[in-house]
């Protein structure tokens, strides 16, 4: 599938997701346009134009049988990355890579090479009740700011719009370099096996906790339904039933497009 108002990257990312889509689809994977791809979806019917990657999110035990056999259905040149299998992916997520091609990054600290990438990301439960919600959000949130903290010169220091919280938080460990020697590891499994502790099954709460709006991705269960297929490129896909509330908790008037100053675009280049 091609579109010729898609940028060079956006193409890439199409090739590596038609391998996704074929394999949730023959699989009837329950699965859930997250983020700026839900978004891209509503407002654009596509790509929002600016963006560089596609966000899917999979119910967790669904999600641990896609890790365990999408390679299955892959070409060679086609490599799926987690931080348990790749020394290099540092993220808690998942993404199918093409090796390809490469994009440089430069948002952070230390510029690297990534290949062109999509990012597959577990959905989980959160707990019903609300004081154990909040004991456990907060937990999850310590876990997240130490596992970035661990991995931070491949922050993304750049990206608008951070948090006063969060832009102190980087300050002080710019000026301190407090927990940077830490391992990476060490909280990507501390955040593991949080999140697997309440099941997506048994919870009224769901949360995309490792996408980058931390609990504004946390949603009612019925939020997303049984989900409704939406247009996106050539695709028709699946969202969460409530779109509305979704888009709303995240962005406020998601249809107005930011300022140029605002766009969330990742910082890369591709390498040629």
């Amino acid at each position: 599938m091609s579109n010729s108002n898609l940028t060079n990257i956006q193409k890439m990312i199409i090739e590596i997701f038609d391998y996704i889509y074929n394999y949730l689809e023959k699989n009837n994977v329950e699965y859930y346009m997250l983020g700026g791809t839900l978004l891209g979806a509503i407002r654009h019917e596509g790509f929002i134009p600016w963006d560089d990657d596609i966000d899917i999110g999979i119910p967790r035990k669904q999600y641990e049988i896609f890790l365990e056999k999408i390679v299955e259905d892959l070409p060679e040149y086609l490599k799926l990355q987690t931080y348990l299998n790749s020394e290099s992916h540092h993220y808690y997520f998942s993404r199918i890579v093409d090796t390809r091609h490469n994009l440089k990054r430069l948002g952070s600290i230390k510029e690297r090479n990534e290949c062109v990438w999509v990012d597959i990301f577990p959905l989980d439960g959160m707990p019903n009740n609300f004081i154990i919600r909040k004991i456990h959000m907060l937990k999850l949130l310590v876990a997240r700011a130490m596992y970035h903290i661990s991995c931070f010169e491949k922050v993304n220091l750049k990206r608008p719009n951070r948090p006063l919280s969060e832009r102190v938080i980087i300050k002080f460990v710019m000026i301190t370099g407090f927990g940077r020697k830490q391992n990476t590891y060490k909280w990507l499994n501390k955040i593991d096996k949080l999140l697997k502790k309440y099941s997506y099954e048994n919870s009224n709460y769901i949360v995309n906790f490792m996408g980058q709006y931390k609990f504004k991705e946390m949603f009612p269960k019925c939020y997303y339904g049984n989900g409704k297929k939406y247009k996106f490129e050539n695709y028709m896909l699946f969202g969460p039933e409530n779109y509305n509330g979704v888009l709303r908790q995240m962005y406020g008037d998601y249809m107005i497009p930011p300022k140029d100053s605002e766009k969330n675009a990742h910082v890369t280049i591709l390498d040629e």
